[in-house]
């Protein structure tokens, strides 16, 4: 049907915005937040190329020790007496 002549169009109002638009405008903020960390931490990473990995293999032993400890290293301490016993060892439980 044609609009008459002279006559007002009419107008329908402009949507307001919803809860669902806050809910998109936080998660946008948590996007760029989480962007800028991401960047910071990708920027403390070194520039140079690291080095080449060690080879796979057996580990060298390590050089045995021969002969007593040297200056100053403490030595064994003899054993404790044989006739050492706990004191409380007579004592019955009640």
């Amino acid at each position: 049907m044609a609009r008459a002549r002279g006559g007002s169009p009419t107008t329908t109002p402009k949507p307001r915005s919803d809860a669902y638009v806050g809910l998109l405008a936080i998660a946008l903020l948590a996007q760029i937040i989480g962007a800028t960390f991401f960047f910071l931490d990708w920027m403390a990473y070194p520039t140079t190329k690291p080095g080449d990995p060690p080879k796979p293999g057996v580990a060298p032993a390590a050089a045995p020790t021969q002969g007593p400890p040297k200056d100053g290293a403490a030595k064994d301490a003899p054993p404790p007496p044989k006739d050492a016993a706990p004191k409380d060892k007579d004592k019955k439980m009640p």
